[in-house]
């Protein structure tokens, strides 16, 4: 077996798997198959589960397995709501320190998710987009946070962009946010922040919580009276 991937490398590549949803929400994580496809031992793949675990990715129980955390809606609500409670802060940020290479290059990830029909590529992208506004901000700890928020929601937005209508609003809010850079205007970027995020808690919200009549198995026969 091969020694020289090290935990975090494993550790980031499983959790890419999980963003992407190639690796489900709830869904079993077997040392020794983890450990094969790596073609590693299984301590390495014992590390990498231990970060992702502190970073609240994973969730490993004694004696009971290790498995992709899932969120119910109350977790998803509150994930995004911090989102929509820091991202606005740090827009001025952004366009004060964002290079024009930088903008150049968000402006390439967002032509790439309008152009790819792969969902796995457009949240790859979209991923890197959104971290690359984090880090431009030059706020390392706040950008720290927010990846983390992102990195915990983006499994639950797959449905939202592949099924729910959100991507092609998702590509129209990036469009906007690279004009808003280009014209130095954070009032416009950190209301998109605002928009684009509430946009998808709704739709992700109601995907998984629904509400009492849609989830009643007998309203339809109720009708209109």
């Amino acid at each position: 077996m091969a020694a020289s991937m090290s935990p975090e490398v494993i550790a980031s590549r499983i959790a890419l798997a999980i963003r992407e949803k190639v690796i489900p929400p709830g869904a079993a994580l077997v040392q020794e198959d983890l450990a094969r496809r790596f073609d590693v031992s299984r301590s390495p793949v014992r590390e990498a589960l231990r970060i992702l675990a502190t970073e609240g990715v994973v969730e490993m129980t004694p004696g009971g397995g290790t498995f992709v955390r899932t969120l119910d809606r109350d977790e998803l609500d509150e994930l995004y709501d911090l989102r929509i409670m820091i991202e606005p802060t740090i827009a001025a940020d952004i366009v004060t320190h964002i290079t024009r290479a930088e903008v150049d290059a968000l402006e390439k990830r967002a032509e790439e998710m309008a152009s790819t029909q792969e969902i796995s590529r457009w949240m790859r992208a979209n991923f890197e987009f959104h971290t690359r506004l984090y880090d431009a901000a030059r706020r390392p700890r706040t950008a720290e946070i927010l990846r983390s928020l992102l990195a915990a929601v983006q499994p639950y937005s797959h449905e939202n962009i592949d099924q729910l209508g959100g991507r092609g609003q998702a590509d129209e809010e990036h469009r906007e946010m690279i004009a808003a850079l280009r014209n130095g205007d954070d009032d416009a970027l950190a209301a998109l922040f605002r928009s684009h995020l509430a946009s998808a808690k709704n739709r992700v919200g109601q995907a998984l919580g629904g509400d009492e009549e849609e989830s009643d198995p007998l309203a339809p026969l109720r009708g209109s009276r």
